[in-house]
């Protein structure tokens, strides 16, 4: 057998990156090309990466930076394709001429190692829009992960926790419209088209450059660091209030008008890897230890209206609930990945 050739029952088409380019420049022997398919039918993760490849290398306009870890984020990709499926694929589009001119497996081995690099985990959803399918990208962190990742038009978003940004199909071409779902930096490349975080209950439209939204239980915040935003509700036909730098904006509940007030250093303190509680409700708590360190809090009556003040950084979830049940002055006690509180002496 060839070196280069793929069989079913010999090859690993996922370590064999001239197989994958060939077939997605659409140059696979009929043999190795009934391979790559059985491969990619056994979890929907694997053509979502080769779909997102594709997309990439077709858009590419600069190529990977320099000093860019191509094995290291290779194992990354290898990960994630054999991890459990979660993403709903359509069909793969046919690559344009100029993809299948660059298909080759140096430059499909670096475009998988910079979309990893420059961004969280990536997938390919097939959404119904009109009757028929719009593509969406959609980038998204785990438990207790941040990423950063650059849009086509430059802007850069660093997600937090469990976050997700989705970005449609034609993203750039007349507005700029990301959906968020958990909290997100982002630091936009500001020009012509608006760009707009779709956010829970709220609205923000950016008119400076960079800006925090976080969406969870006690409503959607946001932060502006530089320029401005007007922040309103989701279904507000105004522009909302406009909140400029060192400025915050809560949304608390839907159809409620937005709440401006000072920002401070704590608002931000997620984008530096903290997480700061200040007389936070435990509905809030518990929202963020479940994005940061996956584990549900429970209470009962007695410690459910209790608030934290407290402030962790990069300690293990042991020590972050002990404190935290000291901090509300109950106790604790853990079933699986569940943390129960309850009133001290009951």
């Amino acid at each position: 057998m060839e070196k280069d050739e793929l069989t079913p029952e010999t090859a690993s088409p996922d370590t064999d990156w001239d197989a994958l380019a060939r077939f997605l420049a659409g140059e696979s022997p009929d043999r190795e090309a009934e391979a790559v398919r059985a491969w990619l039918a056994e979890n929907p993760d694997r053509q979502a990466v080769l779909g997102a490849l594709d997309r990439a290398m077709t858009r590419a306009a600069t190529p990977p930076p320099a000093d860019l870890d191509v094995d290291a984020a290779l194992g990354r990709v290898h990960r994630r394709m054999d991890a459990p499926a979660t993403t709903v694929v359509s069909p793969r589009r046919p690559p344009s001429t100029a993809a299948r001119r660059g298909w080759r497996s140096p430059v499909l081995r670096a475009a998988a190692a910079l979309l990893l690099a420059t961004g969280g985990w990536f997938g390919i959803q097939a959404v119904r829009d009109g009757g028929g399918e719009a593509m969406v990208t959609a980038y998204a962190t785990e438990i207790g992960e941040r990423e950063t990742v650059r849009l086509t038009d430059g802007t850069t978003v660093l997600l937090g926790p469990a976050s997700r940004v989705t970005i449609p199909e034609g993203y750039g071409e007349r507005d700029r419209t990301v959906d968020l779902v958990g909290e997100a930096m982002f630091d936009v490349v500001h020009d012509a088209r608006p760009f707009t975080v779709r956010a829970g209950m709220a609205r923000v439209r950016d008119i400076g450059t960079a800006f925090s939204v976080q969406s969870g239980p006690a409503g959607v915040r946001v932060v502006v660091t530089e320029g401005a935003v007007a922040l309103a509700g989701a279904r507000e036909a105004g522009e909302g209030v406009v909140l400029r730098q060192g400025e915050r904006g809560v949304i608390a509940a839907e159809g409620a008008a937005p709440q401006r007030a000072a920002a401070t250093a704590e608002d931000l303190a997620w984008t530096r890897g903290e997480l700061v509680f200040r007389d936070a409700p435990l509905a809030q708590v518990a929202a963020e230890m479940r994005r940061w360190y996956g584990v549900e809090v429970r209470a009962d009556d007695a410690v459910a209206a209790r608030r934290l003040t407290a402030s962790f950084e990069g300690e293990p979830r042991e020590r972050v609930l002990e404190v935290m049940a000291l901090a509300l002055g109950a106790e604790m006690t853990m079933r699986g990945d569940t943390a129960v509180l309850s009133a001290a002496g009951r």
